[in-house]
């Protein structure tokens, strides 16, 4: 599972900046479907608390590997449970 820097954008006068960020906002996440912190720094998903925006392609990024982590979590109950 391949985890890419998120974008950051800002304007100066006119100019539309994009760059790589430090990690993804908490609305990110939330927007994302992945709500728990903890969970995202152990998967190797950076976080900036900084952050305040949502891009929505950061969140189009996050949603795959999200829906790869709660899979696993899913499995991991399932051989608890047995």
């Amino acid at each position: 599972m391949r985890i890419n820097k998120p974008i950051v954008k800002r304007q100066i006068r006119d100019i539309e900046l994009i760059r790589k960020g430090r990690g993804f906002s908490r609305s990110e996440l939330k927007e994302s479907g992945l709500d728990n912190r903890k969970v995202a720094r152990k998967n190797g998903i950076s976080i900036d608390v900084f952050r305040k925006t949502k891009i929505s392609e950061n969140i189009e990024q996050l949603k795959p590997i999200v829906k790869e982590i709660l899979n696993l979590k899913k499995q991991r109950q399932k051989k608890k449970s047995k």
